[in-house]
């Protein structure tokens, strides 16, 4: 295993961290959080201009070209600032798909305007019940005008915005596919909800709507390879995000008095704070592994599912170890610790819970795959 950056990916790190500093306070996030549509506009035109919005659109259509090792230190800055703006679903979930299996058309239509920050991208990968084992909600069929789409998919984030939605869907024969469903065509109904983390999602629901197949690129199971793909992004998000929290736990400790001094100095507290920031590494050591695993070609199904346990388990246990610690201030929702509650307690339970995952890898143990 080799988990070191190179140059070239350090300095994207350090691009994106600028970005997501210069546009993060909490007066922003109250700002955000207040608005119709919950996104930071400013912080996604400043990412396009970056290039960071075309970090994994090929060259040709004005993009960098790169992967999802470029990504993923991409999204660890986006959970340490709590920057609100739709990037994994849009990278990971729309342009990764569409470069692997999408066509020419596909690719010539949403890959430019991905890059120039003036298209959104979804993808319905939140309900876990259209993961293989369980089957597909949607039902996609060949009426002669190319595949039309029937049936629901809940809790689809940032649906409201985007533009175009990856959907996951059984065909006649009922084998499982990945469609593109451009948002503002017929048969496309939003029912838009606020979710845990005050962002918003919506429950998709389609009769007859117009899809393109992304059914190009290698033979494989196309589900299972985008669910790896999330699985790694929100791991590495939820590693930024918990992160910051026990970095902002520590400070807080440090600086707080009880009795003439620090109450970081009380063991209570030390071995709290200690035991998280031991589990942040934990986090970062098994997305880096997954990453590593998949960006190598190596069987890395066993070690996303591991990856994105640690995230949601450790995850959650740090965010309430976190806010224990704060105290009283800690419930206070103008002080802006809360948040990395509310963002992990949504991440926890995207694309699948802590449990879920345990139990999708003790089933793969048991079918002979190696971690």
């Amino acid at each position: 295993m080799d988990f070191r950056l190179t140059e070239h990916q350090v300095t994207i790190n350090e691009l994106a961290r600028d970005v997501f500093s210069r546009n993060g306070n909490p007066e922003r996030l109250v700002a955000v959080e207040a608005g119709a549509e919950r996104i930071d506009r400013a912080l996604y035109r400043h990412l396009a201009e970056a290039g960071v919005l075309g970090l994994l659109v090929p060259e040709e259509y004005g993009g960098a070209g790169l992967g999802l090792w470029e990504a993923a230190g991409v999204f660890v800055e986006q959970g340490r600032a709590l920057g609100t703006v739709p990037l994994w679903e849009t990278l990971v979930g729309g342009v990764l798909p569409i470069v692997r299996y999408g066509d020419a058309k596909m690719r010539t239509e949403w890959l430019p305007r991905v890059a120039s920050g003036d298209v959104i991208l979804s993808v319905a990968v939140d309900d876990v019940a259209d993961a293989r084992r369980f089957g597909a909600r949607v039902r996609a069929a060949n009426t002669g005008r190319g595949p039309r789409l029937t049936g629901t998919v809940a809790d689809v984030r940032s649906a409201h915005l985007a533009d175009a939605v990856v959907v996951p869907a059984a065909d006649e024969r009922g084998a499982l596919g990945l469609y593109l469903v451009p948002t503002s065509g017929e048969g496309v109904r939003r029912e838009t909800f606020e979710r845990t983390d005050r962002g918003l999602a919506c429950d998709l629901h389609f009769d007859g709507a117009a899809a393109e197949p992304l059914d190009g690129g290698p033979d494989e199971d196309r589900l299972e390879w985008l669910l790896r793909q999330a699985w790694i992004a929100l791991a590495a998000l939820q590693t930024g995000i918990s992160q910051a929290a026990v970095r902002q736990a520590a400070e807080y400790t440090s600086g707080r008095e009880q009795f003439g001094v620090p109450i970081a100095t009380f063991q209570a507290v030390a071995h709290q704070i200690a035991d998280c920031h031991i589990a942040t590494e934990a986090m970062e050591a098994t997305y880096l592994n997954a990453l590593w695993r998949e960006s190598t070609g190596r069987p890395a199904t066993a070690a996303a599912h591991v990856a994105k346990y640690w995230a949601a388990e450790a995850g959650d246990r740090i965010a309430r170890t976190v806010l224990h610690v704060h105290g009283g201030i800690g419930a206070d929702v103008t002080y802006p610790i809360h948040r990395y509650l509310l963002w992990t307690t949504q991440l926890t339970n995207t694309a699948g819970s802590a449990a879920w995952h345990l139990e999708h890898l003790g089933d793969l143990i048991d079918e002979g795959e190696r971690l």
